[in-house]
C-alpha cells in the first residue's frame, strides 16, 4: 500500500513507515559490533550532541527530538511489525541478537499492543482539551500578536538603516578630513591619495566580515578559478578564494519554517577522510548562499573513528540542518541514497559525494533552475576535476544519446522531489534462529515507486539510474557554470571501489543496460537509430503570459556591511565593463559587499576578474538558467534575501525595464535606485541608455554619468524636466598603480615585435566595429606613411629607413576584424601595422608601456576608458571630440579633432598631421607625456571615482529616509506595472529572436563570400593549368 501522505506533510511526529530509518541515528556500533537497540548507554555520543544542541538553540528540538526521544522510549515503540511473515526476495542484511532476554523484550512489546490503543484514545482526549485553550488564548491575543510582528518588521528595517546610516556618517567624516588634507598639501597628491586610500580603509573595518582583521594577517594573493588558465588549487574552500560576502544563515528568522527545508542535500558516507569531510561541508554548510536545506548524512558502515568523530563534530555545530542516518552495517550507495530520499522533508533532492566541494551559488542556483522549469525534472552544473587528476567537464544533459555508450555527468544532481513519487510502506518481519541464539531482522529494499537499484554495488549505479529517468520519460537541462569540484581518485582505487568501472565489467554492464532499457537502445543497441530518448523543451507560450512571482525566503544572516546590487548587461572586455570592474574594486575595498546579475546571454570572459570581488554573481541564460518570465521575481528575491542597501543599473536595457515592478515591489524598502551612464548613442533608440534613463527618472533615485556633456545632453533631451540635483558628474577616472609604465615590458613588446628602441610606436586599441571607426584608422596609417616617405624622399633618404620610423599597435577583436586585415595586406601595411587580434586584459599595461602616442578616431565616445590608462602611463592622446573627451584631454597634453560635419578626406588629414607632428618631434611627446601624468595624478585618480559615487550613494539615502511618503502613488500602478512588464518580455524575445536570425544571415553572408572566392580561385587555377 502506498503511503501517499508521508510526502511534503509538515507533521512532526513521524509514521511507522519511518521509524526504522530514524531508528539508525541511534545505532552506536563500530565495525562488527553486535547492534543493541535496546541498552540505553549505546549511544552517549549521540546523546551528548543532543545536549549540546538544546544548549546551542531551543529550536534544535525539531530537528533532533526523533534521535533523543527514541532513545529514552525505545522500549514504548513497536518497532516489529508482522505484515509479511514471508522472507522477502530482495532483503539487505540482518542484525543479530546474541541474548534471549532481549528477544522476550520485544514479544513483550508486541504482546503490549492491545493497551497502546487505550493509551492513544487517552492522549488525543486531553490533546483536544489543550487546542480549544490555545484557540482562545491565540484569539485573545491576536492584536498583541500583530503588534509585536510590526515591531519586528521595523526593528529589522531600522537595522538595515542602522548599518548603511553608520557606515554613511564615518564615511563622510573621514572623506571630508582627507579633501581637507589634499587641499593643504597640493604638493604632495600622490602621497595624499594613499593615505585616503588606507584611511577610507581602516574607518570602514568595523563593516566587514568579523574574521576579516585575520584574513589580511595571513593574507596571500587572492584567487578565482578561470577555465581558459584555471588554478586547480583555488578551490571553492581554498584559503585563497575570494569569499567577500557574508552568507552567514539566519537561525533567529522567525518566518523560517526549519523543519521544512525546501532542498534536501544526500550525502552517503563511508570512512571518509577528515579533512576531505570538512572541506565538503564547509562548501555545503557554510559557504552556501542558499540556506534553507538540511544535509543528510547516511553513514554506510563506517569503522574509521576519526571519520566517524569528523561527522558528530558537524552535528554539534549545525545541529538544525545537519542530520545523521546510521545504517546498521554497509547497504550500498544506491540504498543509502534511497534511504536519505526516504528521509528527505525537501521538495528538492540533491545527491553529493562526501568528499566533493560545491562552488558558493551552486544550490540555489540549481533549485532557481527547477523551480522555475516545468519541464525538466532534474540539473546540475559544470564541473572541475581535482585531485589525482585535474580537468574541466563541459558536458552535461544536451546531448542525451550519448549517455548510452557513456556516462556523461557525475550524481552532483538536483532533482525534484516529486519524480522518486510515493513512498512505499515498510514491511519488517521478525524470525528465531534455528539454533536460537538471535533473531533475523529483514526488511525490503524497495522505499520508492521511483529509485536507485540497491543490486548495484560495483560503481556505475548513476549511469543506471538515469537511462532510468530517460526510459520514463525525465530528463533535465544543464547550467553552463563551474559549480561542482569532483575529487578524483588514482586508477587503481577507483577499480578497486568501483569494479564495474573496468573494461571487461563496463562491456558486461553496458550488455545488461542495453537488455534492462531496451526502448532507449532500440532492441539493438544501435544509438544512431534510438527511439525515445527524452528532448525537453520550455514552452514560450506558456511563459509568455505568466510572470513568475515566487516568495522564496533564504534566510541569510542580517548583514554587517552596506550592500549593492549590481544589474549589468554582461562581464565581457570594453570600456564600460572595466569601469564596473574597478566600481567593485573600489567598493569592497571601501567595506562593501557585492551581488551582481547579468541580463545577455554572453560568454562573460571577465567572470574570473569580477569573481575576485565578490562570490555572488548570476548570469543571465535565457534557456538553461532562468527565462525572461521568471528573471523580475529573481532580482526581487535578490534584493529581499542580500537585504539591499542600493540597487545599481549600468548599460542595461532588461534592467530599466524592471525598474517600474522592483519599485512598486518595494515601497516599504529603503534601498535607492542608481544608474550610471557612459555616452548618448544617437544611432541607437533615439539616444541608447541615457534616453532610457530618462525614460524611467521617476523610478530612479540618483543618475550619475561620466561626463558634464552627458549630463547636459540628459537635461536637453529631457525638456529640463530631470531634477539637476539628482544628475550628477562622476568621472571613471583610472588606477595609477595598476596603469603605470614598465620599462622592462616596454623592453620585451619592442623587442617581440622587432621595434627599435628610438622607433615612435603608435598604439589603437578598441572593438572593431564602426563605431571606432578601425578602417578609417588603417586609412589614415597608410596616408602618414605616405607623407613621412614624400618628406624624406626630399630629403633623399632611403626608403627602407623610412619605413622604420614608426610602428603600430593594432589591438582588438570584432566584426571588421577580416576587413582590416584584408586591407592591410593588400594596401602593403604590414611592415608598419601589427595586428596583435584580442589581447588578454593584463597584458595590456605591457602594451601600453611599450607605446608613445594613443590613437582613436571614434565616431561617438563617452570618455574612452584607453585615453585615461594610456594618459596614466604616458602616453599622448590623438582622438575626436567627440562626448566628454575635452573634459579629459587638455590642449597641453593632447589632440582632439573635431570629426562632425566634415568630410571623409579632411577627416584623415586632420590626424595625418597631427600625428607626422609628433613622430617628427619626440621632446614633444616626451613633454607632453608628463602633463598627462600630472593631469591623471591631480584630477583623475580611481580612489576618487569610488569616493564621489559612495558619497553620492549616502547622501541619497539619507534624503530618501527624510522623505518616507514619496512614490506612495505605485502602490496603485501594480497592474500596469505587471502589464508592462509582459510587453517588455515579450519585446526582449522577439529582440532577441531577431538578433539570432541576423546572426544566422550574416553567417549565412559570410559563407557565401567565402564561397564566392574560393570558386575564383578555381578558376584561375585551371587558366594556369590551361596555360
Amino acid at each position: 500500500m502506498n503511503n501517499s501522505n508521508n510526502y511534503g506533510s509538515d507533521d512532526d511526529e513521524e509514521d511507522e513507515e519511518n521509524l526504522l530509518f530514524n531508528d539508525f541515528q541511534s545505532i552506536e556500533r563500530r565495525g562488527n559490533k553486535k547492534i543493541n537497540y535496546y541498552n540505553s548507554n549505546n549511544n552517549s555520543d549521540n546523546n551528548n550532541n543532543n545536549n549540546n544542541n538544546n544548549n546551542n538553540n531551543n529550536n534544535n528540538n525539531n530537528n533532533n527530538n526523533n534521535n533523543i526521544n527514541y532513545n529514552n522510549n525505545i522500549k514504548e515503540k513497536n518497532i516489529i511489525y508482522n505484515s509479511n511473515k514471508n522472507n522477502y526476495n530482495n532483503f539487505i542484511s540482518k542484525l543479530s541478537f546474541k541474548n534471549n532476554n532481549k528477544l522476550k523484550k520485544i514479544n513483550s512489546i508486541i504482546f503490549r499492543k492491545n493497551n497502546i490503543k487505550n493509551l492513544i484514545i487517552i492522549i488525543l482526549s486531553l490533546f483536544f482539551i489543550l487546542f480549544l485553550f490555545f484557540i482562545i488564548f491565540t484569539h485573545s491575543n491576536n492584536k498583541i500578536n500583530s503588534y509585536n510582528n510590526n515591531n519586528k518588521r521595523n526593528k529589522t528595517i531600522n537595522n538595515k538603516n542602522n548599518i548603511i546610516n553608520q557606515y554613511c556618517i564615518n564615511f563622510l567624516n573621514n572623506n571630508n578630513n582627507n579633501n581637507n588634507n589634499n587641499n593643504n598639501n597640493n604638493n604632495n597628491n600622490n602621497n595624499n591619495n594613499n593615505n585616503n586610500n588606507n584611511n577610507n580603509n581602516n574607518n570602514n573595518n568595523n563593516f566587514k566580515k568579523e574574521n576579516n582583521e585575520e584574513e589580511k594577517e595571513e593574507e596571500e594573493e587572492k584567487c578565482s578559478f578561470n577555465i581558459n588558465s584555471p588554478d586547480y588549487s583555488c578551490t571553492p574552500v581554498s584559503k585563497n578564494r575570494i569569499m567577500n560576502f557574508n552568507y552567514l544563515c539566519d537561525y533567529n528568522n522567525s518566518e523560517i519554517n526549519w523543519n521544512k527545508p525546501i532542498v534536501s542535500v544526500v550525502v552517503p558516507f563511508l570512512n571518509t577522510d577528515p579533512q576531505q569531510f570538512n572541506e565538503c561541508m564547509e562548501s555545503l554548510l557554510i559557504r552556501q548562499s542558499f540556506k534553507l536545506i538540511e544535509v543528510i548524512l547516511i553513514d554506510d558502515g563506517s569503522t574509521n573513528d576519526e571519520s566517524i568523530k569528523s561527522y558528530g563534530e558537524w552535528m554539534k555545530r549545525e545541529p538544525i540542518r545537519f542530520r545523521v542516518i546510521v545504517n546498521p552495517f554497509n547497504l550500498g550507495l544506491p540504498h543509502s541514497r534511497n534511504i536519505g530520499v526516504y528521509n528527505s522533508r525537501g521538495d528538492y533532492i540533491f545527491f553529493f559525494d562526501s568528499d566533493d566541494i560545491l562552488e558558493p551559488t551552486a544550490l540555489e542556483k540549481m533549485f532557481w533552475k527547477l523551480n522555475t522549469s516545468s519541464h525538466i525534472q532534474f540539473t546540475k552544473g559544470y564541473l572541475v576535476g581535482f585531485g589525482h587528476s585535474q580537468y574541466i567537464w563541459l558536458k552535461g544533459f544536451e546531448q542525451g544519446d550519448k549517455f548510452l555508450t557513456e556516462n556523461q555527468v557525475t550524481i552532483s544532481i538536483m532533482y525534484k522531489r516529486s519524480m522518486f513519487g510515493n513512498k512505499l510502506k515498510i514491511n519488517q518481519s521478525l524470525t528465531i534462529n534455528n539454533n536460537g541464539d538471535g533473531e533475523n531482522f529483514y526488511y525490503q529494499k524497495e522505499l520508492l515507486e521511483f529509485q536507485y537499484d540497491s543490486n548495484i554495488r560495483d560503481g556505475m549505479e548513476d549511469w543506471d539510474f538515469h537511462l532510468k529517468c530517460a526510459s520514463a520519460g525525465y530528463w533535465g537541462e544543464t547550467i553552463p557554470e563551474i559549480l561542482e569540484w569532483y575529487r578524483r581518485k588514482d586508477k587503481k582505487t577507483m577499480e578497486k571501489n568501483w569494479k564495474n568501472t573496468l573494461t571487461s565489467k563496463k562491456e558486461k554492464f553496458l550488455n545488461d543496460l542495453k537488455l534492462k532499457y531496451s526502448k532507449l537502445y532500440n532492441g539493438g543497441g544501435n544509438i544512431d537509430q534510438y527511439k525515445s530518448f527524452p528532448k525537453p523543451i520550455r514552452d514560450e507560450n506558456e511563459d509568455s503570459y505568466k510572470i513568475q512571482f515566487n516568495d522564496i525566503k533564504n534566510p541569510l544572516l542580517k548583514k554587517s556591511s552596506p550592500r549593492v546590487l549590481l544589474i549589468l548587461p554582461w562581464l565581457n572586455t570594453g570600456g564600460a565593463d572595466k569601469f564596473n570592474l574597478n566600481l567593485c574594486k573600489q567598493l569592497v575595498e571601501k567595506g562593501w559587499e557585492i551581488t551582481i546579475v547579468t541580463t545577455i546571454e554572453s560568454e562573460n570572459k571577465w567572470l574570473s576578474r569580477f569573481q575576485l570581488y565578490t562570490p555572488d554573481i548570476f548570469l543571465f541564460n535565457e534557456n538553461k538558467f532562468l527565462s525572461y518570465s521568471s528573471f523580475p521575481s529573481f532580482i526581487n528575491y535578490l534584493v529581499h534575501s542580500r537585504n539591499i542597501d542600493v540597487l545599481f543599473i549600468s548599460n542595461s536595457e532588461f534592467g530599466y525595464f524592471l525598474l517600474p515592478y522592483l519599485k512598486t515591489s518595494n515601497i516599504k524598502n529603503n534601498f535607492i535606485i542608481v544608474d550610471y551612464n557612459h555616452m548618448e548613442e544617437e544611432y541607437w533608440r533615439n539616444g541608447g541608455h541615457p534616453r532610457q534613463s530618462i525614460g524611467m527618472s521617476r523610478f530612479i533615485d540618483l543618475h550619475l554619468v561620466s561626463s558634464n556633456h552627458l549630463k547636459n545632453w540628459m537635461l536637453k533631451k529631457s525638456n529640463q524636466e530631470i531634477d539637476p540635483n539628482k544628475l550628477l558628474v562622476s568621472y571613471i577616472n583610472v588606477d595609477i598603480n595598476e596603469f603605470k609604465k614598465s620599462e622592462s615590458s616596454r623592453y620585451q613588446i619592442r623587442k617581440q615585435y622587432d621595434i627599435e628602441e628610438k622607433e615612435i610606436v603608435i598604439l589603437y586599441a578598441a572593438r572593431l566595429t564602426n563605431q571606432k571607426k578601425p578602417l578609417e584608422a588603417c586609412e589614415i596609417i597608410k596616408e602618414l606613411k605616405e607623407s613621412l616617405l614624400n618628406d624624406l624622399e626630399d630629403q633623399i633618404q632611403n626608403q627602407d629607413q623610412v619605413l622604420q620610423s614608426f610602428k603600430v599597435l593594432f589591438v582588438g577583436d570584432g566584426y571588421l576584424k577580416s576587413k582590416v586585415e584584408l586591407y592591410v595586406k593588400q594596401n602593403g601595411l604590414s611592415d608598419v601595422i601589427k595586428l596583435l587580434g584580442d589581447v588578454p586584459t593584463q597584458d595590456m599595461k605591457s602594451i601600453i608601456s611599450a607605446s608613445d602616442i594613443v590613437f582613436l578616431p571614434s565616431l561617438f565616445e563617452g570618455v574612452s576608458m584607453i585615453l585615461y590608462e594610456s594618459m596614466s602611463i604616458g602616453l599622448v592622446p590623438v582622438g575626436s571630440n567627440v562626448g566628454g573627451q575635452s573634459e579629459l584631454i587638455h590642449p597641453d597634453c593632447g589632440f582632439l579633432v573635431d570629426v562632425n560635419g566634415i568630410d571623409p578626406l579632411e577627416f584623415t588629414d586632420r590626424f595625418v598631421q597631427i600625428l607626422k607632428q609628433l613622430i617628427k618631434n619626440p621632446k614633444k611627446i616626451t613633454s607632453m607625456a608628463s602633463k598627462c601624468k600630472k593631469r591623471i595624478n591631480s584630477k583623475f585618480q580611481l580612489n576618487k571615482m569610488g569616493d564621489d559615487i559612495i558619497s553620492n550613494f549616502c547622501t541619497t539615502t539619507r534624503n530618501k529616509q527624510q522623505n518616507q511618503q514619496q512614490h506612495q502613488q505605485f502602490n496603485y500602478e501594480g497592474l500596469f506595472n505587471q502589464e508592462f512588464l509582459i510587453q517588455t518580455i515579450e519585446y526582449l524575445r522577439m529582440a532577441n529572436q531577431c538578433e539570432k536570425n541576423k546572426n544566422d544571415l550574416l553567417q549565412l553572408y559570410s559563407l557565401q563570400s567565402d564561397l564566392a572566392n574560393f570558386k575564383k580561385e578555381i578558376k584561375k587555377l585551371e587558366l594556369r593549368q590551361n596555360k
